[in-house]
């Protein structure tokens, strides 16, 4: 819609190509290797980034449409996370580039077709202690595009 959503598309559109690029590129020493800040093997911290789209875009959606924020805990999280980790530890690399390909477009369209209002709406997200995030807060922070940079970071210091 705007400059603004068209480039923080693009710059998802960057993580997640840059995280296919690594998994596709992994040996399997390394696709089974423990990454440091998550402890889960880096085959499920790929699966993991996402795995965790649909749960990211409640957030995302909430903010950009007015409503209030998903009710989760950080409880909720690491356990979701936990199990996660534990049925996804030995996935395959060829899975986790077609998850990340599959999904990743329409997550990109949809960031397209926000607004610049939109984006600058907030909401009080209980996660960080109820403080006021805006849409593109999070889709640029820890939520969506970080999200999958950081744990990047994290698959490449692992090898």
């Amino acid at each position: 819609m705007g400059s603004k959503s068209e480039a923080l598309a693009a710059q998802f559109e960057e993580a997640v190509a840059a995280l296919v690029r690594t998994v596709e590129s992994c040996a399997d020493a390394h696709w089974q290797a423990t990454c440091g800040d998550e402890q889960w093997t880096v085959a499920a911290t790929a699966h993991h980034v996402g795995a965790q789209w649909p749960l990211e875009l409640e957030y995302i959606t909430a903010a950009a449409e007015g409503r209030t924020s998903p009710t989760y805990t950080w409880d909720d999280i690491n356990a979701k996370n936990a199990k996660h980790a534990a049925e996804f530890a030995a996935c395959t690399r060829a899975e986790v580039a077609k998850l990340l390909r599959d999904e990743s477009p329409s997550i990109a369209a949809y960031l397209r077709k926000l607004s610049d209002e939109q984006l600058a709406r907030t909401m009080s997200l209980p996660l960080a202690n109820g403080a006021s995030v805006s849409t593109e807060q999070l889709i640029l922070g820890g939520v969506l595009i970080e999200h999958a940079t950081a744990h990047l970071k994290s698959i490449v210091a692992a090898g």
